[in-house]
């Protein structure tokens, strides 16, 4: 099963393109140079549409509790005030680390004169972290998938509206994301530097610090390095195989509970009984559940197929059914391989062993989380299902390109009068794998406003129907009311989150020019008092803004409301513009 189509035999070692190849030294600094300007390439085209979608989206939800995390967080450290009650009273179910990134963000921005608002201050973090993600796929990846496989992956997520969506957002779950797949990443190479086993522990550790779900890694982590040193180890040559490294595997099961807690000051003064504190607010949100909206479906415990639903919904079609087809062939592919039933080099056993354990573990692992409060949650899985998908693509396209090129053997004479394979040949599979691993994803991010709204092929932009819709939209809405709504016209804005828990860090302050232009008020229609204490009539209100999310989890638009507009990005609306019948 060969899945590279890279124009070299090994990372960096490129083919001899004729009968006299160029020096080694010279050869190995133009790969570097190229490895360099393809890196730099990357984050440029991964850091632009992430920077723009920020300063583009409204605020969503959970943002202003975690940028208002950050300025509560970063004052105590600054001040040494650990003993402060604020650790263990202020979004305490979270752990701080992405938080505090944001604080510093936030401090660097108000040192600077405020060069950026408070909000694309905030979700700086998530930004750079995103575009982290990308470049490290390429970097870290080359060495276990090669270059093209590499770079066409790590292109795909760059572009892709799911990743691209989450990385403009100040949230927790980028920031996790990037840190448990460098970890994951850097596995590979500890295999041939056990010294980088403590890096990786350290990256989980940090993950574990930004959100708790990071750990959930830590299963195929072991099992890979199992596999590798106690099933694959013993096929190769006794004079190459590597020693044990017990030493660096000590150290990593130091290293990553003492990370996490060095960057939790949380938890300093009392670990056991503030981390319990923690999750037992997890183990009560677990079993209470939390609405979601899902294949249609409205759900307090999301079911554990859920996790592969949002996976294929969220990311090209081209990409899904690819990586699970190549799964599948590497799987059988390597039982063959232990059953001596093939010949198969050790290193692309290892490479493929890698990438089905990174893959499976981590959709196993995910799975047992029984709520899903959005597809965010299922982030760690994404660069493992592109690179997977960018190798069964290789494999499907190689495929066929060998077929037809025995085909055309046939056709001629002589083996003699056979011409040699021409650069054609080589180059257009990379052009229509690049073109059918990263299209799909660039014409949804360049076609669908705000880029939560898309869905891959089979379900054409449309959440409305299949997911859980993230983005509410407000300021869009407003925006278009302006041109249409008298001067200080009474909107609701039915949602809970927008006051936040500060006047100073809520979506009213953030939008501020909007709150001048009409009188605004939140209407939390899924308080359990709102149809005794509420006014489910909305007397007094001209216009509301209600969210498509809400729809899905069961609270239909008023009886005497109409529809004036709805925000869209793509098939997918974000929010209704409704006008209230007196």
């Amino acid at each position: 099963m060969d899945t590279r189509l890279d124009l070299t035999t090994g990372d960096n070692v490129p083919q001899a393109s004729g009968p006299t190849p160029a020096p080694a030294s010279t050869t190995v600094r133009r790969t570097s140079t190229l490895d360099i300007l393809f890196l730099i390439g990357l984050a440029i085209v991964a850091f632009i549409p992430r920077l723009i979608l920020a300063r583009q989206l409204d605020v969503v939800t959970d943002e202003v509790v975690y940028i208002l995390g950050g300025k509560v967080y970063l004052p105590l450290i600054t001040h040494a005030n650990i003993t402060s009650s604020q650790w263990v009273t202020f979004n305490y179910e979270h752990p701080p680390l992405a938080k505090i990134l944001m604080g510093f963000s936030l401090a660097f921005n108000n040192i600077l004169g405020h060069p950026l608002s408070e909000l694309l201050a905030g979700r700086v973090p998530s930004i750079l972290m995103g575009t982290l993600l990308v470049a490290a796929i390429y970097w870290l990846g080359r060495a276990p998938f090669g270059r093209t496989i590499a770079l066409i992956a790590a292109l795909s997520l760059a572009v892709s509206p799911w990743l691209v969506y989450f990385s403009a957002l100040a949230y927790l779950d980028m920031t996790m994301t990037t840190f448990v797949t460098i970890a994951f990443l850097t596995l590979w190479h500890a295999i041939r530097r056990p010294w980088l086993f403590p890096i990786v522990a350290l990256l989980v550790g940090l993950g574990a610090a930004s959100k708790y779900t990071a750990v959930l890694v830590i299963p195929g982590i072991v099992l890979f390095t199992a596999y590798y040193y106690f099933l694959l180890r013993p096929t190769i040559p006794v004079e190459q195989r590597p020693a044990l490294p017990w030493k660096w595997w000590l150290a990593a099961i130091l290293i990553a509970p003492l990370a996490f807690f060095i960057v939790d000051p949380a938890i300093w003064l009392n670990p056991i009984g503030r981390l319990v504190h923690s999750f037992t607010f997890e183990w009560n949100h677990s079993a209470n559940g939390h609405p979601t909206f899902i294949a249609g479906q409205y759900y307090t415990h999301v079911p554990h197929w859920s996790i592969i639903y949002i996976i294929f919904t969220k990311m090209s079609a081209f990409l899904t059914i690819p990586a699970a087809l190549f799964v599948i062939v590497a799987l059988v592919q390597l039982v063959r391989f232990h059953l001596r039933n093939i010949q198969m080099e050790t290193e692309k056993a290892a490479s493929d062993a890698y990438l089905v354990i990174w893959l499976l573990s981590v959709l196993g692992m995910f799975s047992v989380l029984n709520i899903v409060v959005g597809t965010h949650y299922h982030l760690p899985l994404a660069p493992s299902v592109a690179i997977a998908g960018v190798s069964g693509l290789a494999m499907i396209i190689g495929a066929i390109t060998r077929l037809v090129s025995r085909q055309k053997a046939t056709r001629t004479e002589t083996v003699a009068t056979r011409p040699a394979i021409s650069k054609p040949a080589i180059i257009i599979p990379v052009v229509i794998l690049a073109l059918l691993a990263i299209g799909p994803h660039l014409l949804g991010l360049t076609t669908v406003y705000g880029a939560e709204g898309y869905t891959n092929e089979f379900f054409q932009n449309d959440e409305d129907t299949t997911m859980q819709v993230a983005y509410p939209a407000y300021r869009e809405a407003l925006q278009w009311l302006e041109t249409s709504a008298p001067a200080k016209a009474k909107v609701g804005l039915i949602g809970s989150s927008l006051e936040g828990y500060s006047k100073d860090t809520s979506w009213f302050s953030y939008n501020t020019a909007l709150d001048q232009r009409f009188q605004l008020q939140q209407i939390d229609v899924t308080a359990q008092d709102f149809t005794t204490k509420g006014d489910p009539s909305f007397h007094g209100y001209q216009y509301l803004v209600w969210p498509k999310h809400l729809v899905q989890r069961g609270y239909p638009l008023p009886a005497n409301t109409s529809v004036m507009h709805t925000i869209m990005g793509g098939n997918t609306i974000y929010c209704y513009i409704l006008k209230v019948n007196q």
